[in-house]
């Protein structure tokens, strides 16, 4: 049996600590994205010395990572979850509804891009779709209006949205300790994960996977349970 579809979701906050919420789950798209394409940036600078042919760049800093999107906003009740079909939804035993676009659009840039009274800025906001989650705040929303009824009413858009990651130096300095190679890592195998493949994740390389499969007390390490939890020692008391 399939399970349930996970929709992507936005929690609004007030500050880059994300420590104060307002809501967890602020919007929740009605149609999730297709897909979604994520931008790392590294800022170098020219070291090319006089007389030399090629340059040499030179690392400077790693600027915030941009997150794009693009979300379909539907009116016209054709999808699974509004269908517009009284029939089917009386059959399926749903009431029928349908969401404007209008309300939808609103609802997302209430959540993402409203400035709020309080704070005199945008929330700050964390997207979670699945096992992916990125925090930051919305740099661009442009929504491209497809199909209106007769009166002119949008019936269908596109929204598309770039998210620029946002975290306070507290909050960084306290993720660049907790994937420190340094510290004892506890891990829950997924499904599908190697112990290889967890061991890289965690050192950035996969040669200590034994020493690691010694610690754990494991056997058979090639085939990992999904649930089994792992540990994995500062690296200096493997290698």
């Amino acid at each position: 049996m399939r399970g349930a579809i996970q929709k992507l979701t936005i929690g609004t906050y007030e500050d880059s600590d994300y420590k104060k919420r307002v809501d967890s789950g602020a919007f929740t798209a009605f149609i999730n994205p297709t897909g979604y394409s994520v931008t790392y940036k590294t800022e170098l600078e020219p070291g090319q010395a006089l007389g030399t042919p090629k340059e040499n760049k030179k690392y400077v800093a790693s600027p915030s990572t941009d997150l794009q999107l693009e979300f379909l906003f539907d009116g016209t009740g054709v999808t699974e979850a509004f269908s517009g079909n009284k029939l089917i939804n009386k059959i399926k035993g749903k009431a029928f509804k349908k969401t404007s676009v209008k309300d939808q659009v609103d609802a997302f840039y209430a959540a993402t891009g409203q400035v709020d009274g309080l704070i005199h800025k945008p929330y700050n906001v964390i997207l979670n779709w699945g096992d992916f989650e990125f925090k930051g705040v919305l740099a661009e929303f442009t929504v491209e209006y497809k199909l209106f009824n007769n009166e002119g009413r949008p019936l269908r858009a596109i929204g598309k949205a770039k998210f620029s990651e946002s975290i306070s130096p507290k909050l960084a300095e306290a993720e660049t300790k907790t994937s420190s190679p340094d510290l004892t890592h506890k891990r829950t195998v997924q499904d599908g994960d190697t112990l290889p493949l967890m061991t890289e994740r965690i050192y950035g390389d996969s040669k200590y996977y034994l020493e690691v499969a010694k610690v754990n007390g494991l056997i058979n390490f090639r085939q990992l349970k999904p649930g089994t939890e792992l540990y994995f020692p500062p690296i200096e008391k493997i290698a």
